[in-house]
């Protein structure tokens, strides 16, 4: 028995990949990305949505946790664990309005998300 049989799952409502990562700097009015792939999954669970991001600095992005599929979960303080198979994979909850407006260069000392 694995120690993820039990977990309740959560349905992956939406996934929005970041191919080009963060604005670490802006030139003028050019955003400057980072170019490490991140994404932005969309969870239903316990009648209630979470918005999740999943790091990936190769771009890797579980085939387990497409839109409509349910994937086993474990909530803990400000992240849930995903589960890919047995591999527990932590992603950090964010806010869904935690972005910047790439059409406007916003000062920050640390690395953005872009608006879509």
């Amino acid at each position: 028995m694995t120690a993820n049989q039990d977990a309740p799952t959560a349905k992956v409502v939406a996934v929005k990949k970041h191919a080009e990562g963060r604005i670490i700097s802006w030139q003028g009015r050019i955003p400057i990305f980072d170019n490490y792939p991140f994404y932005d999954v969309t969870l239903q669970w316990k009648s209630k949505k979470y918005f999740v991001r999943y790091e990936s600095q190769g771009g890797y992005y579980p085939e387990a946790w497409g839109v409509g599929k349910h994937v086993k979960v474990k909530r803990e303080r400000g992240r849930f664990i995903l589960y890919n198979g047995d591999e527990a994979i932590s992603a950090r909850e964010v806010n869904v309005h935690d972005c910047a407006y790439t059409s406007i260069p916003t000062p920050s000392v640390t690395p953005q998300v872009p608006c879509d």
